[in-house]
């Protein structure tokens, strides 16, 4: 894996794209403040956006590595209704985090990966027009230099 973030984040997406086919209007890999352009972006809801979130080393040889990757999946959602349509109704928060579990979750995407572990999901915001919640998940592999 030459570039294992842009490898991890075109697996993830495409393993949210099958799953989630139809159920949302944007997907995307996504590194900026969520909160300040969840009203300047163009984003068409619902919005499922793939945040890689950082790597770390553990030198476990003297030419190998085990390397762990966390990433966050925010999915985001614009109700009128309210904030519990928002998470409670079809094509709600609730709906599309049970797609990405099924995309994602003890899945090795195809790649050299530990399948990835969900570790926590967790609520970001519920107002009257947006739902927005991050599901966190994590993988590990071992990397050998030189």
């Amino acid at each position: 894996m030459a570039d294992l973030w842009t490898t991890v984040e075109d697996a993830v997406v495409a393993a949210l794209r099958q799953e989630l086919d139809g159920q949302v209007q944007t997907l995307a890999t996504y590194q900026g403040d969520w909160l300040t352009d969840l009203t300047r972006q163009d984003w068409r809801f619902p919005a499922v956006l793939v945040r890689l979130r950082q790597s770390r080393g553990l030198q476990v040889t003297l030419g190998s590595y085990d390397l762990s990757l966390e990433f966050t999946v925010l999915v985001v959602v614009r109700q009128l209704r309210g904030e519990v349509e928002g998470r409670r109704a079809a094509g709600g928060v609730y709906e599309i985090l049970a797609g990405v579990r099924q995309a994602l979750w003890h899945q090795d995407l195809g790649l050299d990966l530990q399948p990835l572990d969900l570790m926590r999901e967790e609520p970001l915001l519920n107002n009257q027009e947006f739902s927005v919640y991050a599901a966190h998940y994590g993988t590990a592999l071992v990397q050998d230099v030189g």
